[in-house]
């Protein structure tokens, strides 16, 4: 197993964000995938849904989108990877 916090190859440490949060890999898919929260909150019936606060929703609305946007994501890679 590898410690995260071990040194790579260049000397830097591995891309892990402390603050909790996700680091986007690529920086510029980040207008897509927003987007695409966008328009799976839409779907999910939160319309809005880039304009309200998203402390006032239930965690399970956070996390249909969440979850939502993950299985998207899986299901492109499968297609793209031949499965």
């Amino acid at each position: 197993m590898t410690n995260i916090n071990q040194q790579s190859q260049t000397g830097t440490t591995n891309d892990v964000n402390r603050s909790g949060r996700n680091t986007i890999v690529v920086p510029e898919a980040r207008q897509a995938l927003n987007q695409m929260k966008v328009e799976i909150a839409n779907e999910l019936g939160l319309s809005n849904y880039d304009q309200m606060d998203k402390g006032n929703l239930t965690s399970r609305q956070n996390g249909y989108v969440g979850g939502t946007i993950t299985k998207r994501l899986v299901e492109y890679a499968e297609r793209n990877m031949g499965r």
